[in-house]
């Protein structure tokens, strides 16, 4: 039987005689897509046994073998998410095949079937992939991992360069895969703090070296908005909303050797919503004292004129406003050494706990001070970072403090090559008085959340300002008018002088939200005691709470506190567990992956 009429076939010809290649390709497309019946299935009339008479016309087939895409992220506070989200939209937009999953959600065991490989991955903490990632990790890196020459892959990495191991966890994937036979397509991107031109140049070198055979979607995709809208917050670093101060605290009291101050800002008429465990953004600009100090050691007026991303303005703004000069990186020293040839420099590099100490203390003006040489003011500027906005644990319940939001912020002051150095956002922070306006936003901290049943028990561990989220944890749970089931460790350094929150927590502990408290004041006695010196102590009942659900969170410095609680729990459990130093390992990588053990850490 024949499936058109003469008359169809002589319209359908005539209607196709000019169009291009191209355009006939993206036609047998769309026919067949309106082929599709309410089933999705081809409506294709049975085959007859009769001879069928084929009309003299030259069909146009156009039979290209389909290249699947994977696009697989680890993130650990959303923006890898977000990148790989929009180039997700993007490779669909111009016709490709393509599948987004994160590494929680993806079974490793599938690379071998894998076509196609796109990667977006952040370095979390000191080199260590995201939490969510773990398992992925574990498993690409051991014996089990299978052979995958038939794939193809790319690796986009995210960082920060301050840390020593800068975008560890991309180039861990990247020589892995190369290890496994897989082919490399697109060099490894790793990305800094400012991340957004290279990801975009990134993206479109993905784009092109994926466009598909035919470019019939482009004619007509040539831009996908949803790419382009992909999890926008109501407000941002680019669209910040100012918030009013309600109320500012001194919780240190008299003979304290440090300033930690609660504040509380209105989100009054915002639309901002958030959850316990995220975190507002402050913006923030340099001290005006530390400008000056860059300025005079780089011998320059203030007034030169220099290009900020294809924008002129005069270097005292640039450095103000837009610039990075409160913290230095190697990369930055070794790029600066290079650039004004000076050899002490370049062996200092070389010295890696010298220069850790003085990384950790410096400015830009010790650097052109300690190390002086001819620099351009825009030389200078193409060293410097872009200025990052100061992020800050909530420290308040959206239920508890309806339309406001709390922080608790110490007040950084050291000393330092003979001059005083102000951390860059607390002390703007500390000289805001009731009424005064900040820029802030909130991002999303999805990796450090109450547990979704109410009813399992919850071990905190917090130093210092690192107890803010618990502050917004238990609140929440009073709001939600539960009780129980709750433990926090808290660490400072004097009972008298340095106990945040004391009252609050006296009377969370009183009305039964709070279970149970355990405190280390490191410097009321002759041995200094830590959160996991106490966390050691009571390891048989940790263990105990661990072992029937209860979900760990840890919230502080990386470091030090953060690194010397994880050893604390690998301890606990050799000791109560019985576990071997390898099953201990192991059983901490099962809480990590069951999101029962949360790190908030910098």
């Amino acid at each position: 039987m024949t499936v058109l009429s003469a008359q169809q076939l002589e319209r359908i010809t005539s209607a196709v005689t000019d169009l291009s290649p191209v355009q006939l390709a993206w036609l047998g497309g769309y026919l067949s897509g309106l082929s599709m019946g309410k089933d999705n299935v081809i409506p294709f009339p049975q085959r007859s046994t009769a001879a069928v008479t084929t009309p003299n016309i030259a069909p146009v087939v156009h039979t290209v073998a389909t290249v699947k895409t994977l696009v697989l992220y680890g993130t650990q506070t959303g923006n890898g998410k977000k990148i790989a989200e929009q180039l997700t939209n993007n490779l669909k937009a111009q016709g490709g095949e393509v599948s987004l999953s994160s590494m929680k959600d993806y079974r490793p065991q599938q690379l071998k079937q894998e076509q196609r490989l796109v990667i977006v991955i952040s370095t979390h903490g000191n080199g260590e992939p995201p939490d969510d990632a773990r398992a992925f990790f574990n498993f690409i890196q051991s014996a089990r991992a299978p052979r995958l020459e038939k794939l193809e892959y790319t690796v986009l990495a995210l960082g920060d360069s301050s840390y020593d191991e800068f975008c560890q966890a991309g180039l861990v994937l990247d020589t892995r895969f190369a290890e496994l036979g897989a082919k490399r397509v697109l060099e490894r991107v790793d990305c800094d703090v400012d991340f957004a031109k290279p990801a975009k140049a990134w993206q479109e070198k993905v784009l092109e070296q994926f466009k598909p055979a035919t470019e019939a979607a482009n004619t007509q995709f040539t831009a996908n908005p949803t790419a382009e809208a992909v999890s926008e917050a109501l407000y941002s670093n680019e669209h910040p909303f100012k918030s009013e101060l309600l109320n500012s605290i001194n919780l240190t009291d008299t003979g304290s050797s440090k300033e930690v101050l609660h504040l509380e800002f209105s989100l009054d008429g915002s639309g901002i919503s958030y959850q316990p465990g995220d975190i507002l953004a402050v913006q923030v600009h340099n001290e005006a004292a530390l400008v000056d100090e860059v300025l005079k050691q780089g011998k320059f007026t203030g007034s030169e004129q220099v290009k900020l991303e294809g924008t002129s303005l005069d270097l005292r703004s640039a450095l103000t406003s837009k610039l990075e000069l409160s913290t230095v990186t190697k990369r930055q020293l070794k790029q600066y050494a290079q650039l004004i040839s000076h050899t002490d420099l370049l062996a200092a590099l070389e010295d890696k706990e010298a220069l850790k100490d003085f990384l950790w203390a410096a400015d830009w003006a010790d650097v052109l001070q300690t190390y002086s040489g001819a620099v351009s003011a825009q030389d200078l500027v193409d060293l410097l970072r872009p200025l990052q906005d100061r992020q800050y644990s909530i420290a308040s319940s959206p239920n508890a403090h309806p339309d406001e939001v709390h922080l608790l912020v110490k007040r950084v002051t050291y000393d330092f090559n003979g001059r005083e150095h102000l951390g860059t956002a607390s002390n703007g922070l500390a000289r805001l008085q009731a009424g005064d306006l900040s820029a802030v936003y909130i991002k999303e901290n999805p990796h450090f959340r109450l547990p979704q049943d109410p009813q399992t028990k919850i071990i905190m561990v917090g130093a210092g300002t690192g107890v803010a989220p618990f502050r917004s944890f238990l609140f929440e749970r009073e709001a939600q008018g539960l009780s129980g089931n709750t433990w926090l460790f808290f660490g400072e350094q004097r009972f008298r002088t340095d106990f945040l929150y004391q009252t609050e927590w006296q009377g969370l502990l009183q009305s039964g939200v709070l279970e149970r408290m355990s405190v280390a004041f490191s410097r009321d006695q002759a041995q200094k005691v830590y959160v996991q010196n106490r966390l050691l102590e009571a390891g048989a009942e940790v263990y105990q709470w661990l072992q029937t659900g209860a979900h760990f969170y840890v919230c502080g410095d990386m470091h030090g506190m953060a690194k010397d609680v994880h050893q604390a729990l690998l301890d606990i459990a050799i000791q109560h567990g019985g576990k071997t130093p390898e099953q201990a390992h192991d059983w901490l990588e099962l809480l990590i992956a069951e999101h029962r053990y949360q790190r908030d850490v910098y």
